[in-house]
């Protein structure tokens, strides 16, 4: 009876924990207790006195330090901490081969074991031995990071945990040496850890280099690669340059050390060279290096990590997420430092990067097997135990995913912006004096540096045409509002402005049927200084129709510095009009974070608060465009493009200060920059427009990707093709799809039908049937669930508190646990209560 009275009070303790109602180490002491009861049959403690037997170990158990096997530290220490589900391996046997009277299993003694006494260098001199050096002694930091003994001859025992021959693959920058760990060392993670138990051993081009799992003695000199100051380079790899080896029997193997959260500062020192065993879901923060040096940069946890300036107010804010960032994400290399775009390097597959696996941003990563801890290239890195570029097979991750298909949007009338990602139908091959980016055979793929962008060879312009075709005829909406279009006057090579964009219509009506498309023409005045990629319309002609001429805001806030907006109201076709209201798109493309123009008045440099170059300028721009689509009041009106800013920057705070809602950021984020997800693409509606909104979202088609799949990329690798005859990484930013309600919509009150989920009519079917449709809300975000800022619509600045606390919910509802744990507890209780009562009677 006793056992089945405590069982229940502990299921109740176990449910509340689970929805947080009490503190996870209640639920562990819950958990431990169930356990005894389970083993022993009866309702008393395996000890007397209900305490625990010490454990004997030198390391704390998972017990002992509060945490449960497969949880996080990081729940219990703070974001980025790891964890200790097991404990710390055995030293090496006493039997093991010695050299001059000191044995390898005393000189090669882990750090910080518990019953051990390490042998250090001067315990071996009093005896007059051959002195072996433990490891940890070697890695005893003196200066920065470096080992206190650089510079020092030393001979060492250890088990080869990685091994990286040199030319291996006929790849030229290999890594030339194997790492080795203590015998013994390893198990459970340990926050006193001062020394590391492992070492990187150089060999060079024509050293010796033994098999995985072989315990070896060596001796060389100690050094820090890269060869620098402790100051200049903080990040360095201790190693031992040597050249020969000796076999050593009766190690103990290495046992690898669970981690779940990124080693930071101090504890990435105390582990390098390590044999780290990674454990759970992470998630792929940045896949642009991985064509170039076959890496991805990781993160722990479900989701890429967010650009600061989407999610909090530039400044203090935004730097503090963004050292948050920084300790949360780390790089998974491919066991080479070979540039993979040069030379022989480029006739090998990739690590992590294949036709159908495109390891995309936002993909979930398992590992699969250990991995080393080490620093290279200025940061810490997760390195494969052997060279995986050109053998993906031995990839030490499995990697997880779907490419979404276009998402569904509400509504009757469909309106979406796509960047075209300078789509010049001006090659540079027919500008003289024009080079390029080559392939691997020396092509050129793209202009370099030429009055035209873009490709380079037709070759690359239909590869670049066919993906943008693809795409936006799988959008399935009635306007597009293009960004980064040729024009043609602009660059001095034509007097058509708009003969790029004809070009265009004619590639989609080509394969989606004639007439299909059409573009709005130039206004008969435009301005006359403009760049050389612009704004521009399509519309489907059985949908919609221009009403009157575009209009070009030639204002100086974007004269010489960006994108004049373009404006154009559209109407229903005719039949449709006296249903449904007209509307007007302002398409806009600001100025980028990349440069101070010359001349640029102050607020235009980079001051840190994470807004980048040029903020004055954008906040100016918004300024002037507010002003310009004052006269649209009337008539319901959107604000499309790319705004260069993201959501919590001041140039959105301008346009929302000025009445219009930035109603788009349900659906994934429309740009990826040094590996941070954010939306520099944006909707804003005005007054008249939001009753007619049935839903906002973007489509993760591009921003994702790796530029290995972009048109400008193909012929770099032998073994990857660009999928040209797929819309995956037709740009660089994601477009956003908004529906709206216009039929059936009263044309001068705007009133709004209930919102419609229905797929677009005569949509393109999907290139990835069965995908996933990427998150997003479907509809427009409105004041009570997007939170409110003063003046400024119903788009809220977060800090990192309230950041945190406006995550989104699990879907679980928590009501019916809460009960449920309550009941049991209860339950648990009285009975138990009842039993000790009965008890006292015989």
């Amino acid at each position: 009876m006793t056992h089945g009275t405590r069982s229940l009070a502990v299921l109740g303790v176990l449910t509340l924990s689970t929805v947080g109602l009490v503190p996870a180490a209640w639920a562990t002491d819950a958990g431990a207790e169930l356990a005894q009861v389970a083993q022993s049959g009866v309702g008393h403690p395996a000890q007397s006195g209900g305490q625990r037997a010490p454990e004997t170990s030198g390391a704390p158990t998972a017990q002992e330090s509060g945490i449960t096997k497969g949880q996080s530290a990081s729940s219990m220490t703070g974001e980025g901490q790891l964890s200790a589900p097991e404990s710390r391996g055995s030293q090496p046997s006493a039997d093991v081969e010695t050299t001059g009277g000191v044995s390898a299993s005393a000189a090669a003694t882990p750090e910080g074991a518990a019953g051990r006494t390490v042998a250090t260098a001067e315990d071996a001199a009093l005896k007059g031995a051959t002195v072996d050096t433990p490891i940890p002694e070697i890695q005893t930091v003196g200066e920065g990071d470096d080992s206190a003994m650089v510079g020092a001859t030393v001979t060492t025992v250890g088990v080869v945990t990685a091994a990286y021959p040199a030319g291996e693959s006929g790849l030229a920058d290999t890594l030339d040496g194997y790492t080795i760990q203590t015998p013994g060392s390893g198990g459970a993670w340990d926050e006193g850890r001062a020394r590391s138990d492992a070492l990187f051993i150089y060999v060079g081009k024509d050293g010796q280099i033994p098999a995985v799992g072989t315990c070896v003695r060596v001796s060389g000199t100690v050094g820090e690669f890269p060869a620098t100051t402790a100051t200049s380079n903080p990040s360095s790899l201790t190693q031992l340059a040597a050249t020969g080896f000796t076999q050593v029997d009766g190690c103990e193997a290495v046992a690898p050390t669970p981690v779940t959260g990124v080693p930071v500062d101090g504890r990435a020192e105390a582990y390098e060279s390590m044999l780290l065993d990674p454990q759970g879901t992470w998630t792929i923060t940045d896949n642009y290096a991985a064509n170039q040096y076959g890496t991805l940069a990781l993160t722990p946890g479900m989701e890429p990590l967010r650009a600061a300036t989407d999610v909090v107010a530039p400044g203090q804010d935004a730097r503090d997420y963004e050292a948050a960032n920084a300790a949360r994400v780390i790089t998974l290399d491919d066991g080479t430092n070979t540039n993979l775009l040069k030379g022989a390097a480029t006739e090998v597959p990739y690590a992590y990067l294949a036709n159908g696996a495109p390891a995309r941003v936002g993909y979930h990563v398992t590992f699969s097997a250990p991995v080393v801890l080490e620093p290279r290239h200025g940061s810490w890195v997760f390195q494969p135990t052997s060279l995986v570029a050109g053998h993906p097979d031995r990839a030490p991750v499995t990697i997880t995913g779907q490419r979404p298909s276009a998402p569904a949007v509400g509504g009757d009338t469909r309106v979406a912006t796509f960047n075209v990602l300078n789509y010049f139908s001006d090659l540079g091959v027919d500008e003289a004096g024009c080079a390029g980016y080559p392939d691997r055979t020396g092509a050129f793929v793209t202009a370099k540096k030429c009055k035209v962008r873009g490709a380079f060879s037709r070759e690359a312009f239909a590869n670049q045409e066919a993906k943008i075709v693809s795409a936006i005829n799988a959008l399935g909406v009635d306007v597009v509002a293009l960004e980064e279009i040729e024009n043609p006057v602009a660059v001095g090579v034509g007097t058509d402005r708009d003969a790029s964009l004809a070009r265009l219509v004619e590639a989609l009506n080509k394969a989606a049927g004639a007439e299909t498309w059409a573009y709005v023409p130039s206004p008969k005045t435009v301005p006359a200084d403009e760049d050389v990629i612009r704004v521009a319309f399509i519309y489907k002609t059985a949908t919609v129709t221009p009403v009157g001429p575009s209009l070009i805001h030639d204002d100086p806030a974007f004269r010489g510095l960006a994108r004049q907006p373009l404006a154009q109201e559209f109407a229903r076709r005719s039949g449709e009009r006296a249903a449904a209201p007209s509307f007007v798109v302002i398409a806009n493309h600001f100025k980028s974070k990349g440069s101070v123009p010359e001349g640029a008045g102050e607020g235009n440099t980079d001051s840190g608060d994470g807004q980048g170059n040029a903020n004055a300028i954008r906040v100016a721009q918004a300024t002037a465009l507010a002003s310009f689509a004052a006269q649209f009041a009337d008539k319901p009106t959107l604000l499309v493009g790319d705004f260069n800013s993201y959501s919590q920057e001041d140039p959105v705070t301008a346009l929302e200060g000025a009445g219009w809602e930035r109603v788009s950021g349900g659906g994934e984020a429309s740009y990826v920059y040094s590996g941070r997800s954010g939306s520099l693409d944006h909707v804003f509606a005005n007054a008249a427009a939001k009753p007619l909104l049935a839903g906002v979202t973007s489509w993760a088609v591009n921003a994702q990707e790796s530029i290995a799949f972009e048109y400008s990329r193909a012929g770099m690798n032998a073994h990857l093709a660009v999928e040209a005859e797929n819309p995956y990484r037709s740009s660089d930013h994601n477009p956003e799809i908004i529906g709206l309600n216009l039929l059936g919509a009263n044309p001068s009150s705007g009133a709004n039908p209930s919102p419609s989920t229905s797929s677009a009519p005569g949509s393109t079917p999907s290139p990835s049937a069965g995908a996933p449709t990427p998150r997003g809300t479907g509809y427009p975000a409105t004041a009570s669930s997007r939170g409110g800022r003063k003046g400024a619509g119903n788009s809220r600045r977060m800090t990192p508190a309230n950041a945190r606390a406006s995550l989104a919910r699990t879907g679980v509802d928590a009501a019916a646990p809460v009960w449920a744990g309550v009941l049991l507890a209860l339950a648990g209780v009285a009975a138990r209560s009842a039993a000790r009562r009965g008890s006292r009677h015989p």
